[in-house]
């Protein structure tokens, strides 16, 4: 049954999915049956792909080196309306292009804002290095938190915190954006491989292993596509170079519960006693 295998390497780690195409499924199934679908179940697609390119986007372009930061409002500065949030932003996105070049680099972010409904407002951002003493000059409106990225490569979680941040603001400040995650114009944006694969067998959940890799096992995940109603599997290798005793790795999906189920195989170690060739 042919099925589709889309790559995508983006700084250390490579994403693997599969999935069937509305085109190329015959094998009943690998579908669910054909359902009315909501503006919900398009929102939850919209917002799982942002989530996957977003953290493309991260993985490729941020390292141990780059800053997560949030910059807050002290209560009595914050903004009053989606107006005067706005030009706090690009204000503070002048500033720190300004610091930038000053320092003779230049800026790389993603940002996005998060207004709480009581009017907290936060701004979320993942800048490249640069000395925090000049990060502290463009802010003027409360504080700001500093952390540096951890030395995975692997930003899903972060990228899957920055769109949640925005479609919160998208409802508490209607109307100041309508993108799940902003960025500089300098990024390198990964893109996917895709092949269709012909076989009369559906994909199997066996994932090989490379040396110098392993496996996000958090990144596991096989559900209903909540649109076209096809079965997807995906999963996200790192790279960190390490050598480690390899493993083949299968996953299944319990259509009951909706969560995979993980079964790890050894591979087959020769016997003391088995001839050599």
């Amino acid at each position: 049954m042919p099925y589709r295998h889309e790559t995508c390497k983006a700084g250390k780690t490579k994403q693997h999915t599969y999935y069937y195409a509305t085109r190329s499924d015959t094998k009943e199934g690998s579908r669910r049956q054909k359902e009315n679908k909501t503006s919900e179940a398009q929102k939850k697609v919209n917002s799982r792909q942002a989530i996957k390119k977003l953290t493309w986007i991260l993985n490729e372009n941020f390292d141990s080196t780059s800053l997560y930061i949030t910059w807050s409002y002290e209560k009595d500065k914050r903004p009053a309306g989606k107006e005067e949030l706005r030009a706090d932003v690009e204000k503070l996105l002048r500033d720190i292009r300004k610091a930038y070049k000053q320092a003779g680099d230049v800026a790389k972010y993603v940002w996005v804002a998060e207004v709480g409904e009581r009017g907290a407002a936060h701004v979320h951002m993942v800048l490249n290095a640069i000395e925090i003493a000049k990060l502290k000059k463009c802010w003027d409106k409360g504080w700001i938190t500093i952390k540096p990225l951890d030395e995975s490569g692997q930003y899903r979680k972060l990228a899957s915190y920055f769109v949640k941040y925005s479609e919160k603001t998208m409802k508490t400040c209607e109307g100041f954006s309508g993108r799940r995650y902003n960025s500089s114009k300098n990024l390198k944006i990964p893109q996917p491989t895709k092949t269709t694969v012909r076989s009369k067998n559906a994909y199997n959940h066996t994932i090989e292993i490379p040396k110098g890799w392993y496996l996000d096992k958090d990144s596991v995940a096989e559900a209903w596509h909540e649109v076209t109603g096809f079965m997807y599997f995906t999963y996200t290798l790192i790279y960190d170079g390490t050598s480690r005793k390899r493993t083949k790795e299968s996953y299944t999906l319990n259509l009951e519960t909706g969560e995979v189920q993980i079964t790890e195989k050894p591979r087959r170690e020769k016997k003391q006693n088995e001839s050599r060739i």
